[in-house]
């Protein structure tokens, strides 16, 4: 443009505005800074009588006759306001015309490029499992059931305890029995601790039993037992208020011969820690030397 009411710098930069190029494209292209563009377009608006760069690109294509890049049928002010470069113009609500993309020629968006790209690994991804989805349906399987089998608790088989030392008791003491398990047992289980060995009602209590949920559970306990007498061996499982069993031990005529119960079945159970309370109103010289007890989930 030889327009001589324009400095030659000034012509520089009307030639990038008439390209529609923002002030920091302008800067680089010319290889100055963005103030000293926005001085070149102060003076050139000034110049042209116009307030803003949409009205200086408008002013700039009436003047030469050029169209401005961009879509048919749309006009320069469009494509500025459309490409957001005019922050003066935006300020002071200078929203012109449609709403569509500016594309230059030769060139794609940011935005255009991302979704292609995206298409494109969603077609790979999408051919990739029609041809694998029975192979990855069956991994994941496979790994699902890897996952239940490592992580589930260790089945519970039977938890066995010596009951010369318990937690809690309140008749009994620790006595040496020969052919006990561990040689000591806790005797004699429901009489006073001296001579003449009369009946005394009390338990004794251990506690710290972990035992999994389960829907029964089964109780056995190794004992001694010298007495025609029959009393009872009530048992509670933690602070339950009623008993969940009741052992009658037989008379081995003997404190040293040792005999495991029958199973006694004890009911469901919840995951958890628990104790385990035998409880006894007690009879003279003894109702039993307490050995040992077995829990168990199954019927032995």
């Amino acid at each position: 443009m030889d327009n001589p009411k324009f400095s030659t710098r000034e012509k520089d930069v009307v030639d990038l505005l008439k390209q529609a190029m923002s002030n920091k494209q302008m800067a680089l292209k010319l290889s100055i800074s963005e103030h000293t563009v926005e001085f070149h377009l102060k003076n050139i608006y000034a110049k042209l009588g116009v307030s803003s760069k949409a009205e200086a690109i408008v002013q700039l294509g009436k003047s030469t006759g050029t169209p401005m890049a961009g879509k048919p049928g749309e006009s320069a002010v469009d494509q500025e306001a459309e490409k957001g470069d005019n922050q003066d113009s935006l300020k002071k609500g200078a929203l012109f015309g449609s709403r569509q993309r500016l594309r230059w020629p030769g060139s794609q968006s940011t935005l255009a490029r991302h979704d292609g790209l995206n298409n494109q690994f969603g077609k790979k991804a999408g051919r990739f499992f029609n041809k694998y989805k029975i192979f990855l349906l069956v991994g994941i399987v496979l790994a699902l059931v890897m996952i239940y089998i490592f992580s589930r608790p260790a089945p519970f088989e039977k938890y066995e305890r010596e009951c010369e030392f318990p937690d809690d008791y309140s008749v009994g003491q620790v006595l040496d029995r020969l052919n006990a398990s561990g040689s000591k047992v806790h005797g004699q289980f429901g009489t006073t601790a001296e001579a003449p060995w009369e009946a005394k009602a009390g338990f004794v209590i251990y506690k710290n039993l972990n035992i999994p949920q389960m829907v029964s559970l089964f109780l056995q306990l190794r004992y001694s037992k010298s007495s025609p007498a029959s009393a009872s061996i009530l048992v509670y499982l933690d602070d339950e208020a009623a008993p969940r069993a009741s052992i009658y031990p037989k008379d081995l005529g003997n404190w040293d011969q040792f005999a495991w119960t029958a199973p006694v079945y004890l009911g469901k159970v919840k995951r958890g820690t628990h104790s385990l309370k035998f409880y006894t109103q007690g009879q003279q010289y003894g109702v039993v030397d307490l050995d040992q007890f077995r829990l168990t989930s199954k019927m032995p």
